[in-house]
């Protein structure tokens, strides 16, 4: 990949445009929060905007107001990650990494074209319907885990100078997940779009909490299951724990199996991690069956070598 090229050809346009400004999102639907690229902070998105507009999960007016900067040349000062490593070193920043991207790159010519107020589908997605998990991991916190939720309200928050994990704080920053029992506005502008966004896709990613405890996580893969002539060329991944009960785990192998086999997407990525073994993996991740963790595994791997 030639990134001197891709970075001249960029800011031609100008210093600052960047295209995972409008081909890369992720939203966490749970809180109602969205944001291009993983630097810049998540912002709220405003419901107003979702009324008329359900794309505005990744269409915000702040979002379009950073594009109008990109492209008149201007440096939005949320990115400055990108911009302190391109003025300080001979590095590519991800402004360049993000944009050379095959769900980005292919995008150049009309992005640079577009009108900056215009709703742009993204190409690659990441999505967090719920935080309902099983797991309360140390790293982790209520924002991502109803388990961890359901603690803090029992025992109260740490008694730390910053109020670690805080609810009160979650709830005072607006930013405290709604819970899957509860109508979500976001989860449902999500659905409203879902038809317009799905064949433009490249990559569909699907995080959580733990995904597989989300009863729209199963409806995405039942979507995709049912309509295999839409997107077959689709980059399909999912994030788990591999903590759930068995029949969820044979549950996404069954559909994991028809998507690969039957070629209705690209290919299907399962995401899983685990920062130490045995005893002290599970003391680090709350919940977690280590020996049960490595069964799945193997499990998934069997099954897929067949």
């Amino acid at each position: 990949m030639d990134y001197s090229n891709i970075k001249s050809k960029l800011d031609g346009v100008g210093c600052g445009f960047c295209l995972a400004k409008w081909s890369q999102v992720t939203i966490h639907l749970d809180k109602g929060l969205t944001h291009s690229c993983h630097h810049p902070s998540p912002h709220k998105i405003p419901l107003r905007e979702l009324k008329n507009n359900p794309s505005a999960l990744h269409n915000t007016r702040y979002k379009k107001k950073k594009r109008r900067e990109m492209l008149n040349g201007k440096r939005p000062r949320e990115c400055d990650f990108c911009w302190n490593v391109e003025d300080n070193s001979n590095s590519f920043s991800d402004r360049i990494l993000k944009s050379a991207e095959p769900w980005a790159w292919d995008q150049f010519e009309k992005i640079k074209s577009s009108n900056w107020n215009k709703n742009y589908n993204p190409r690659y997605v990441e999505v967090s319907f719920s935080n309902a998990c099983n797991f309360a991991c140390a790293y982790c916190g209520p924002q991502y885990s109803s388990k961890w939720v359901e603690e803090i309200e029992k025992y109260g928050g740490y008694p730390t100078e910053h109020s670690f994990n805080s609810i009160d704080q979650i709830k005072a920053r607006d930013q405290m997940p709604y819970k899957q029992s509860e109508h979500n506005p976001y989860v449902e502008a999500f659905w409203k779009w879902w038809p317009d966004l799905y064949p433009d896709l490249h990559t569909f990613r699907m995080t959580g909490g733990e995904p597989l405890m989300s009863k729209d996580v199963w409806k995405v893969l039942e979507y995709i299951r049912d309509n295999p002539d839409i997107n077959p060329n689709l980059s399909l991944s999912i994030n788990t724990n591999l903590g759930v009960p068995d029949k969820l785990i044979d549950k996404l192998l069954d559909i994991a199996e028809d998507l690969t086999q039957n070629n209705k997407v690209r290919e299907l990525i399962i995401f899983t991690s685990c920062e130490a073994t045995g005893r002290q993996a599970e003391y680090s991740r709350f919940g977690l069956d280590y020996n049960k963790f490595w069964f799945n595994i193997e499990k998934i791997l069997k099954d897929f070598q067949k």
